[in-house]
Parts: C-alpha cells; structure tokens; sequence
C-alpha cells in the first residue's frame, strides 16, 4: 500500500485543467438529506481532502430533477453519476497562495474530470 503524500499548503493558486484522470480515491454517496449525492477524494494537484455536494434537479447534475419528483420516481438509471458526469474542482478549504478573493472554490484551482 502506498503511503498518500501530504496536502501542499503552499502550492499557489493556479486555475489548471488537469483534463480526464483516473480517479480510484474518489467516493460518492447520499447527501445527508437525500437530496443529491457528495463526492469526496484527494486533489490531485494539491493533495488536499476534497468534497463537493451535487444536488438534483440543477442544471449541470445529471438529474431529470423536477420531473422525478412530481412523478415520485427514484432518478433514472441512465442520468450520468455526478463521480464521472461533473467537472470537479479543488475545494480543499485551504486559501493557496496567490488565490484570488473571488474565487469560487477555496482550494488550488485545479480542476478535473474523473474518467469512466
């Protein structure tokens, strides 16, 4: 087994497309209320812990969303997963050097997609 190497705090910002990776670290599951799902992994630029909540129904998540719920049915089986569906980005919660002040997610500024 190999050993993680630990968050780079002082890697600075950089808002870097690291394109389609594989991902193996990277889980979802159920939000706390049900109402979408929470992935959770490493980044891998800076290494820090990553976790982001996709809910359903918003645009860009993969859900039929509103249809689903008026109907009552569970979502489709054929709505891409948020783990391989979404573009992810570092949300570390570390401010990395030379970050910005409106930046979106606090984190290094990478962003991936995770490969099928």
């Amino acid at each position: 087994m190999t050993q993680q190497q630990p968050h780079d705090h002082d890697k600075p910002y950089s808002e870097e497309d690291l394109g389609e990776l594989d991902a193996p670290a990277f889980t979802q599951r159920p939000s706390p209320d049900g109402g979408g799902l929470t992935v959770t992994g490493t980044c891998p630029r800076c290494r820090g812990r990553t976790e982001t909540e996709f809910r359903r129904g918003l645009p860009g998540t993969g859900s039929k969303g509103l249809f689903d719920r008026l109907t009552r049915r569970s979502p489709s089986v054929t709505e891409p997963e948020p783990l391989i569906g979404e573009v992810h980005f570092c949300a570390c919660g570390h401010a990395h050097p030379q970050m910005p002040t409106d930046a979106l997610f606090i984190g290094c500024g990478a962003s991936w997609r995770i490969r099928p």
